[in-house]
C-alpha cells in the first residue's frame, strides 16, 4: 500500500511540474497571484469563469496562473495553474505588487500591470 501511495504521489508531482513547464511553453498572459489572499482567489475564480463562458477568448488568450503561496492548494478549473514553490517564476519574470499581469506576443514581452479586475486580462490580446 505504501509504495502505491508514494507512486500516485510522485505520478501526480510529474504531472504538476508538467503542467508547469508546457504552460509556460506558449502563454499570452502570466498572471501572478498569491492564493493565501482571498480577494485574489476570487479574482481566479471569477476570471476562470469568465473563460469558461467565452470561446472566443478560450480561443485567443492561453493564461497562465502562477501561484506564489508555497502553502496552495491546486486550482481545480480550468485554467493552467501552477505553484512557484522554489521562486523560479517570480526571478524570472519580477511582477510588481500581487496580482501582476505580464501579456506575451509570439513569445515577446509586450505588457505588464497590477490587476485589479479579472476584465483587465483582455488587454493581453490587444497589446502587440
Amino acid at each position: 500500500m505504501g509504495v502505491r501511495k508514494t507512486w500516485v504521489c510522485c505520478l501526480a508531482a510529474g504531472c504538476i511540474s508538467a503542467l508547469s513547464v508546457n504552460a509556460a511553453a506558449d502563454p499570452d498572459a502570466l498572471l501572478f497571484i498569491d492564493s493565501s489572499r482571498i480577494e485574489q482567489q476570487l479574482l481566479v475564480i471569477e476570471f476562470d469563469r469568465e473563460m469558461s463562458y467565452s470561446p472566443t477568448l478560450q480561443q485567443r488568450l492561453h493564461v497562465q496562473v502562477v501561484d506564489v503561496n508555497p502553502d496552495s492548494r491546486p486550482f481545480s478549473g480550468s485554467l493552467d495553474y501552477g505553484r512557484d514553490l522554489h521562486g523560479e517564476w517570480v526571478a524570472r519574470y519580477r511582477p510588481g505588487r500581487l496580482p501582476y499581469l505580464v501579456c506575451f506576443r509570439k513569445g515577446k514581452e509586450t505588457h505588464r500591470q497590477e490587476l485589479h479586475q479579472s476584465s483587465e486580462i483582455r488587454i493581453c490580446i490587444n497589446k502587440e
